[in-house]
């Protein structure tokens, strides 16, 4: 039997932590949302959290971001991410340190996203 992750239940908390949604549908800004919220997903059908402790989390990160009232995905995911590392830390997921830094290394990336000259990221010589 595989624990299917009720998404209905996650809405119909009818709270702040209710995932945006557009006609119905599940509304990603940006490719790492949908990313991210698979990874969550997956992680939970595989029992590697329960659902409910991952929303208890949630439900703190919106609350602290002083943001509650979202229908913003980029707004909420980033919510979603905080979340998700709180829960991360709390279940040992990754290595102390670990997870701070890939998110240090992230962030560097976003903030330079709107740099105009190319990077070749392909120096290391293996293609996909």
């Amino acid at each position: 039997m595989t624990a299917a992750v009720d998404l209905a239940e996650f809405d119909a908390l009818g709270s702040n932590a209710a995932l945006p949604r557009s006609n119905g549908e599940l509304v990603f800004d940006a490719p790492w949302q949908g990313r991210l919220f698979g990874l969550v997903v997956s992680l939970c059908q595989a029992g590697a959290f329960e659902w409910d402790e991952f929303k208890a989390h949630l439900i703190a990160a919106i609350d602290d971001s002083g943001v509650p009232e979202t229908c913003d995905p980029a707004v909420y995911y980033r919510q979603f991410a905080e979340a998700f590392c709180r829960l991360s830390r709390e279940k040992g997921f990754f290595a102390d340190g670990e997870l701070d830094a890939r998110a240090a290394v992230e962030e560097a990336r976003m903030s330079h996203s709107d740099h105009d000259h190319d990077h070749d990221h392909d120096h290391d010589g293996h293609h996909h």
